[in-house]
């Protein structure tokens, strides 16, 4: 069955609260144990969640695939699945697009997209695991030493944000001159999103067309590095909405037809963009954050623990797969993409401060700065802010000159928009691009 001919969300058939119970039996503290005991192998992993498509390995009449470890310099390497469609075409534009997954991913996740997107005759997908995530390579991060994480702790300064940044920007920009790609179009998504408005900044004669997917880092707020602020700002904190938003509001909301009445937004900035009441976070997080240490890291430091964790993650997560063993399958490869060694995880706190609000907001740099035509996509109940999406949308359409933003909704999808409704996604991003399949 092709990705864009699939069922809605609403019409295809989900895990209900007692076979999720039977799953977790299925799948206890012995099973566990027994991932975390023998270890697990990411890229035996992901070829089995590639093995979901029909054109996987070995492609069909109109597509060939590949994976491929693209190397960048000193002794790193960029990950990739690549999947061109060989009809031929007149085309000229939109030739290569590279996707790009956000905070904690890797590429698989997309693996619901890359049926329906390689339709397109003569596109080339180019799905890249960041370099410090998936199975690209995981150098030590920038200023993650123990002197800078918990004898130097201070405030975090705009040089230590640009490069966390340039962590990821560059080395893109060295995976793209390896791959000799003059122009494409960049879909991107969360903390990817944020990253990709970065790369399409700083090379925006790379950049043809820009796809942000519920992108990380938008408002603005009292934590924005580039602006001054009053006392009152300084002081404007109460207590917001839960961290774990994003684990398990996505599928735990239930969605309908009806109108929304309250926004699903983490944060609901004011009509400039600019979140005024910041998280009152507990101390503990506020600690950890200010140390820089991750969640994966504790995940790791759990042992069969962290896989059982993961697991109840998993099972939440891809409700909607129809197979078990398809659920399995997404399980034991996010286990190994999580518990790998940690890298590109420790950006997360130098780029945003505590609450998921960023030092170097989109906001404060885009509007009048980008150089090619952006669609900003949201899921109707994204915990990510649809609001501040609105926001910048419109700002880039009153200051940036010859390009244009545009904005939508998915309808069914949370944060992870494009594996909660594909088809829908697919559907917007092409026509969006102006292609067909």
């Amino acid at each position: 069955m092709s990705q864009e001919s699939q069922p809605s969300r609403n019409e295809m058939r989900t895990f209900k609260e007692d076979e999720l119970e039977e799953l977790r039996k299925v799948y206890g503290m012995r099973e566990a144990y027994k991932t975390w005991r023998k270890g697990s192998d990411p890229r035996e992993n992901e070829k089995r969640l590639l093995s979901q498509l029909d054109f996987f390995p070995d492609g069909d009449k109109t597509r060939k695939c590949s994976i491929l470890d693209v190397e960048i310099g000193n002794k790193l390497h960029i990950h990739e699945f690549e999947v061109e469609n060989t009809e031929k075409t007149d085309r000229k534009h939109c030739r290569d697009m590279v996707i790009m997954h956000g905070y904690g991913a890797a590429l698989g996740l997309f693996v619901r997209n890359f049926d329906g997107l390689s339709r397109v005759p003569g596109l080339k997908l180019h799905a890249i695991d960041m370099l410090g995530y998936g199975l690209s390579s995981r150098p030590k991060f920038p200023g993650t030493g123990f002197i800078s994480s918990y004898v130097k702790r201070g405030d975090i300064t705009v040089k230590e944000v640009n490069e966390a940044e340039d962590f990821f920007v560059d080395s893109l920009e060295r995976w793209r001159q390896k791959r000799q790609l003059e122009r494409f179009v960049l879909v991107a998504h969360s903390l990817g999103g944020y990253l990709g408005c970065c790369y399409a900044l700083k090379y925006p004669e790379r950049v043809e067309k820009l796809v942000l997917v519920s992108p990380v880092g938008v408002e603005t707020s009292v934590f924005d590095l580039t602006r001054k602020h009053t006392d009152k700002h300084l002081h404007a904190t109460e207590l917001g909405p839960d961290v774990s938003k994003e684990m398990s509001a996505d599928k735990s909301n239930p969605t309908t037809d009806n109108p929304v009445k309250t926004s699903s937004s983490f944060h609901v900035p004011d009509d400039s963009g600019n979140v005024e009441r910041v998280p009152n976070l507990p101390k503990v997080f506020a600690f950890m954050w200010s140390c820089n240490i991750s969640p994966f890291g504790i995940l790791r430091t759990l042992g069969p623990m962290g896989a059982l964790m993961s697991s109840r993650w998993s099972f939440r997560r891809f409700t909607h797969l129809k197979d078990p063993q398809d659920l399995f399958t997404f399980h034991d490869y996010f286990y190994s993409v999580f518990s790998g060694a940690g890298s590109g995880e420790y950006a997360l706190t130098r780029i945003l401060a505590p609450g998921v609000l960023a030092r170097l907001p989109l906001l404060s740099r885009v509007p009048e700065n980008l150089k090619c035509d952006s669609f900003w996509m949201y899921g109707s109940y994204d915990w990510m802010s649809k609001e501040a999406g609105q926001v910048i949308v419109r700002k880039i359409n009153e200051k940036a000159a010859g390009v244009t933003a545009d904005y939508s909704v998915v309808a069914n999808a949370g944060h992870h928009l494009y594996l909660d409704n594909p088809s829908e996604f697919n559907r917007k991003v092409l026509n969006f691009l102006k292609l067909s399949s």
